[in-house]
This record gives structure tokens, C-alpha cells and sequence, in this order.
């Protein structure tokens, strides 16, 4: 169960000048801009079963009278991936390794080194392998990951060059 007696260290929201449904519309009275808003109170989305049983269960001291007190509980990383859809299950794999963000820091890497400080790409691997050879604690760990890093940088160059022409 989640413990907030410690405090909520981050709330978010997102507000928006229009409003959802079938047909996204326009609000008719807003004005762009700062505004104040007091918030009176915060709670939690649950059934009133959940809430009961939550609120039934709880004896630690406080005041659980109220069912929008409680808390849900949320589930773990483990029992997220657990409940994914199969197809999900077999498609995240294949979609990490065509929408990598470290990938695309790596691209973007070596269109500087390239493009703006004037290294050939034979040159700017080797610059990637003297970088990462401390971090990775020497030379041969270093080219081992970059043999690795040029392999499926390499099969998804591949890949996506066919689908381009299908």
C-alpha cells in the first residue's frame, strides 16, 4: 500500500482550452494567461468496495472513516508487466529496438561529430570507444559494447531501408 504520511512530494495537471468528447470543442470563455486556483480538497479514484475494504482493513491510528481517505493500492513493476496483453508481451521488444531514445542520442551524436566537428565516422567510433573505455572499466569492454552498439545499430538500419521499400 502506498504511504503518504511522509508527504506527496509531486502532484501533476495538465489543463487544456478544450474540452474532450465526441466532437473536441473549443471553450467559449477562455482567456490565455495566469490564473489562481484554490484546491480544497484531493483524493484517490476508487470503487466504494474497494474504498470500504481499504478503509475496514486499515487500523493504524489515523481517522479511515471517510472512504475517500483511503488509499488503492498500486501494483509493482513485476505485476504491471505480468497483466500486459500477450500481443503487447511479443510486440515491446521488437518496438524497443525501432524506437530506442538512446539510439537516437547515438545518431544525433554522430551527426555532430561529423557534421559539425569534422570527424569521419571511422574516426568518431573511435573517439565513442576511447570515451566509454573508462566508465567501462577498459579497452576490450569498450570495443565489446561498441561491436554490440554497431551490430543492432546496423540490423536497424537494415530493417527499416526494406520497410522504405515495401
Amino acid at each position: 500500500k502506498l504511504n503518504v504520511t511522509g508527504g506527496i512530494f509531486q502532484i501533476g495537471m495538465t489543463l487544456s482550452k478544450f474540452q474532450m468528447g465526441m466532437n473536441t470543442t473549443e471553450l467559449e470563455n477562455f482567456r490565455p494567461g495566469y490564473f489562481e486556483m484554490r484546491i480544497q480538497r484531493m483524493g484517490f479514484y476508487s470503487t466504494n468496495d474497494d474504498a470500504a475494504a481499504v478503509a475496514n482493513d486499515s487500523n493504524d491510528g489515523h481517522d479511515n472513516a471517510s472512504a475517500l481517505d483511503s488509499v488503492p493500492d498500486t501494483l509493482s513493476e513485476k505485476e504491471a508487466r505480468k497483466k500486459r496483453p500477450l500481443l503487447l508481451k511479443m510486440l515491446l521488444p521488437i518496438a524497443k529496438v525501432f524506437f530506442s531514445e538512446k539510439a537516437n542520442r547515438r545518431k544525433s551524436a554522430m551527426r555532430i561529430l561529423r557534421e559539425e566537428r569534422g570527424l569521419s565516422r571511422g574516426k568518431a567510433i573511435l573517439f565513442g570507444i576511447r570515451s566509454r573505455k573508462q566508465s567501462m572499466g577498459g579497452c576490450i569492454p569498450s570495443v565489446f559494447k561498441t561491436l554490440g552498439i554497431l551490430t543492432v545499430d546496423s540490423f536497424r538500419a537494415v530493417v527499416l531501408s526494406i520497410l522504405k521499400v515495401v
